[in-house]
């Protein structure tokens, strides 16, 4: 039996060269359906979108690969086209659902933020911040719109600044944050290695965490079970998405049509970096 290879390459700018939590676990769920299924994942790193499309084409010239595993869908993508021009079966891992004909394992990103905004308003809650991933990324922007849409229903006050799903960038903007003019009580993270950066700007800055400052962070990764206190989070099963990833991935090298695989929507769980706000606000 022929081995099958599935590719995925991850574009990330020079300092987050490697692998972050979060797609550690998709990894992980993938190779585990590959177990066994005479499928294995090759996983190269680009600096950016154009240096993933040229790794590709290589792949594809010299028949190293099967099936590709995108993810990061970006604004005006160029690696959707490409995808078309070099004819090979691939699988996106986000969504939203797309003019093109390709399988995609679609996340709710706006259910995810709406839960956030919801328990904190809840908490008593009312001014939140969201600290961002890469703006260009298209889950990123549903995020974005949907916390900024949520809160003005909850008479919130929102605001979001850009990161870049590092701990230096989460870091950097929680410290505009809290040093700013009106302080936001609570802030949401687009990831977990961005809320640890924000938890150690905090602590800098001798801010408390939750009494002067709730933390949710995005994905329900060991990262976010380990830090210090436990964080609060947006929680996707990765681990699964991943599964559903390697399950698509295998469907489509097998000659499957493009279809959309939905996955259970987000929750929010929450552990001991939120509470109400301190400053006599509340409801």
């Amino acid at each position: 039996m022929h081995e099958r290879i599935a590719g995925l390459v991850l574009a990330r700018p020079g300092r987050l060269l490697g692998m972050e939590p979060f797609m550690a676990d998709v990894v992980q769920g993938i190779e585990e359906v590959f177990a066994g299924r005479g499928c294995s994942l090759l996983i190269e790193f680009a600096a950016d979108v154009a240096g993933e499309l040229e790794i590709w084409q290589r792949w594809v010239a010299n028949r190293h690969v099967d099936g590709i595993v995108m993810v990061d869908l970006r604004a005006k993508d160029p690696r959707l086209d490409e995808l078309q021009r070099l004819g090979v079966p691939a699988v996106l891992l986000g969504g939203p659902e797309l003019e093109v004909p390709i399988t995609n394992v679609l996340v709710d990103n706006a259910e995810g933020a709406r839960a956030a905004v919801r328990a904190l308003a809840q908490l008593g809650h009312r001014d939140i911040a969201r600290v961002s991933g890469p703006r260009d990324m298209l889950h990123c922007q549903a995020r974005d719109d949907a916390f900024m849409q949520t809160c003005a229903e909850r008479d919130v006050r929102g605001r979001v600044i850009e990161g870049d799903y590092s701990e230096d960038s989460g870091r950097d903007a929680t410290q505009q944050l809290l040093t700013g003019r009106g302080v936001p009580t609570a802030i949401v993270y687009d990831n977990d290695l961005m809320a640890i950066g924000g938890l150690a700007a905090a602590r800098e800055l001798n801010v408390t965490i939750p009494e002067q400052l709730s933390v949710i962070a995005w994905d329900d990764t060991a990262v976010a079970r380990l830090a210090t206190p436990p964080l609060s989070v947006v929680t996707v099963d990765v681990h699964g998405l991943g599964t559903i990833v390697g399950e698509a991935i295998l469907a489509v090298i097998q000659g499957a049509a493009p279809t959309t695989y939905q996955v259970p929507k987000p929750t929010i769980r929450l552990a001991s970096s939120t509470a109400p706000p301190s400053r006599g606000e509340g409801l």
